[in-house]
């Protein structure tokens, strides 16, 4: 009987045969260039070190688009919020304001948000914010457009925190331009003014200059002064779901093998004498190789023929799933987003409650950023301020059931309204206008006939509710209206 081969010496003969690459310092190019766990970690300890934070951002961006897990984590953060927006009046005495002036700069400031289009101009900004940590841009404007430019992180810093309105300011590296001379063209005129005067300074090693105008945005999303990727804590937890995908399919593949060992007939009265010659050796073995499947390979030598089939034995398929479930439970959010938990509705509900809380802090910095923006480009006697709701793709019908509710009880939420309905300020302004003055909609449409706008006996007063809504006293008063009147 033939000595059984151990089981770990099937890998040895895979990995000899170049079948199935091994690598023994756990390095995988394929998802984070040559970075390992345990180089992440380290990357993690000293991330307030600048070339840490840039490997970390080049991992981010390379596992962006190596998993579907942390594609799906960075999308649903950065497009939560639907920015959703009003203009709101700030304190004035309402005894002295003109009524005129007061419309036209209200109006004026509406125009201004309608061309920053904020749910479109930021949205790389919050994608960047989330996959890189921090966004560093320039805001480019002309009569029509409105567009934020993106710089270089690596070139880039914070440089600390403007104290009047708490917004991070930061500097620009322009030895960028001795790298990107041909840039500058692109780049806005304060930059160009600033490289000018960098470059004739000869003798200059160090070129970082703060970029101090009301056109740089700076948003992060980490509190700290050390701008790393927003879900760099999950990194190991993502390669933990690649290693198991890995064993999974080498387990696959080596289920699936079988190897054939072709025979060389020999003399009998002589050693080592083959009946065959090289070059039909050669040809036979050429003609087998060409005619087995991938999963199959041969080896030609002075042994009888057999056909080795590696069985299958136990692996736990579930390893994939739970590293899934656990890089879920890091990253702070429910798996039943991604329909991969067994999370009950109600934990989802609270789950999506504190993902909304966490991503609008983000929003809150983008809402300051717009507002100094205005204070500084639009010189108006009446202060105003944009307010950025916290309406997300999973509340904003609530928030406008409640908007509707507050209006019916005398609240003025009307722009809230007309926010979550998806207008912008301007737009609603301008179809209020369009429909009640020029078009005079109201008076022109007439609402059908229903239980809400006739009776048959207007001493009744309000319709009366369907039975489904009414309170069990309520039911029970009913009935007992009913039969009195029998």
């Amino acid at each position: 009987m033939s000595e059984e081969i151990p089981a770990s010496k099937y890998l040895e003969i895979f990995k000899q045969m170049k079948l199935i690459g091994i690598d023994n310092n756990n390095r995988r190019t394929s998802v984070v260039n040559t970075y390992t766990k345990v180089e992440v970690k380290d990357l993690l300890k000293t991330r307030e070190n600048r070339k840490s934070q840039q490997k970390l951002r080049i991992i981010s961006k390379n596992l962006y688009e190596a998993s579907g897990h942390y594609k799906s984590l960075i999308n649903y953060f950065s497009t939560l919020h639907t920015m959703d927006h009003i203009v709101e009046p700030l304190s004035v005495d309402i005894n002295s304001v003109n009524v005129k002036k007061y419309r036209k700069e209200y109006e004026e400031y509406c125009r201004a948000i309608e061309q920053m289009d904020i749910a479109n101009s930021f949205s790389e900004a919050r994608m960047t914010a989330y996959m890189e940590g921090v966004f560093y841009g320039y805001t480019r404007v002309s009569k029509d457009g409105f567009y934020i430019q993106k710089l270089d992180p690596d070139y880039c810093k914070i440089s600390g925190i403007n104290s009047n309105n708490g917004l991070l300011v930061y500097s620009f590296d322009f030895s960028y331009f001795d790298i990107n001379p041909s840039q500058i063209s692109s780049f806005p005129d304060e930059f160009k003014t600033i490289q000018t005067r960098v470059s004739s300074n000869k003798q200059r090693t160090d070129k970082w200059e703060v970029i101090d105008s009301p056109f740089a945005l700076c948003i992060k999303t980490s509190i700290d002064y050390n701008p790393t990727p927003a879900f760099a804590s999950v990194f190991e937890g993502i390669l933990d779901i690649a290693d198991f995908k890995s064993l999974a399919k080498t387990k696959e593949e080596i289920d699936n093998f079988m190897l054939l060992l072709q025979k060389i007939p020999m003399k009998s009265d002589e050693a080592d004498k083959y009946m065959l010659n090289a070059d039909t050796v050669f040809e036979m073995d050429e003609a087998l190789r060409e005619n087995t499947p991938d999963q199959v390979s041969s080896v030609t030598g002075p042994m009888d023929i057999t056909a080795i089939k590696f069985e299958k034995d136990s692996f736990d398929k579930n390893k994939v799933g739970q590293a899934t479930e656990q890089l879920w439970e890091e990253s702070g959010v429910s798996g039943l987003l991604f329909n991969t938990s067994s999370n009950t509705t109600t934990a989802l509900k609270y789950s999506l409650t504190t993902d909304e809380a966490s991503a609008f802090r983000l929003i809150k910095s983008i809402e300051v950023w717009c507002n100094a923006y205005l204070i500084s480009t639009l010189k108006t006697k009446y202060p105003f301020k944009l307010d950025i709701l916290p309406a997300t793709k999973h509340n904003r019908n609530e928030l406008l059931e409640s908007a509707l509710k507050a209006a019916n009880s005398g609240f003025s939420t009307k722009n809230e309204i007309m926010a979550l309905r998806g207008y912008s300020p301007n737009a609603a302004t301008m179809n209020s206008f369009l429909e009640n003055e020029i078009l005079n909609l109201p008076d022109k449409l007439i609402p059908l006939s229903s239980a809400h706008t006739s009776s048959s006996d207007s001493s009744k007063g309000q319709p009366e509710k369907p039975v489904e809504k009414l309170s069990e006293s309520g039911v029970k008063t009913r009935e007992n209206e009913s039969n009195e009147e029998v």
